[in-house]
């Protein structure tokens, strides 16, 4: 069965979806996943008023357990904890170069390197620099990476973290 204009259009538009967000937790690893925590945190620690104290309550009555189901609740819940495992596995089958690689590009965007989509982007000199600093401390090795090693790199990193997200839960 062939699918029409609209749906193949609507497919293409979460495609781009999932590649933004993928780059977003990339580049914001570190902020995203200690807001998630402490919102984890809050959910977990969260406690309704029950004024039905003495008995009559259904569920687990052992307090680590409830907060195990809990804990497990909120990552079936939260699209976040999918993004940040998918990052996570990612970056541990990645090897030491690219994670340099990663490391530099997070960076880059720290720095707020972005111009408006508008000619040469300076994130991918800066990180092409810093890439190459790295390795030559590293490595003692005088490495430089092209401007379109640079691109494809962070491309491929990215279609790698939408592959795994979507292979979590599917």
């Amino acid at each position: 069965m062939l699918i029409t204009t609209d749906e193949a259009q609507k497919i293409a538009e979460c495609f781009n979806e999932d590649r933004k967000t993928a780059e977003r937790y990339l580049l914001h690893f570190k902020e995203i996943e200690t807001d998630y925590e402490e919102q984890k945190e809050a959910y977990v620690n969260y406690k309704e008023n029950d004024d039905n104290v003495g008995g009559g309550r259904s569920g687990v009555g052992n307090p680590t357990e409830q907060k195990a189901l809990k804990n497990i609740e909120y990552d079936n819940l939260s699209q976040s904890a999918r993004w940040l495992k998918a990052v996570t596995i990612c970056r541990a089958g990645l090897g030491e170069r690219k994670n340099i690689f990663i490391t530099c590009r997070i960076e880059a965007e720290t720095r707020a390197f972005r111009n408006g989509d508008r000619g040469r982007k300076a994130w991918i000199i800066y990180t092409q620099q810093r890439y190459n600093q790295e390795i030559e401390k590293r490595f003692l090795s005088n490495e430089s990476i092209a401007e379109i090693t640079v691109r494809r790199w962070w491309q491929s990193i990215i279609y790698r973290v939408v592959y795994i997200a979507n292979k979590i839960y599917k």
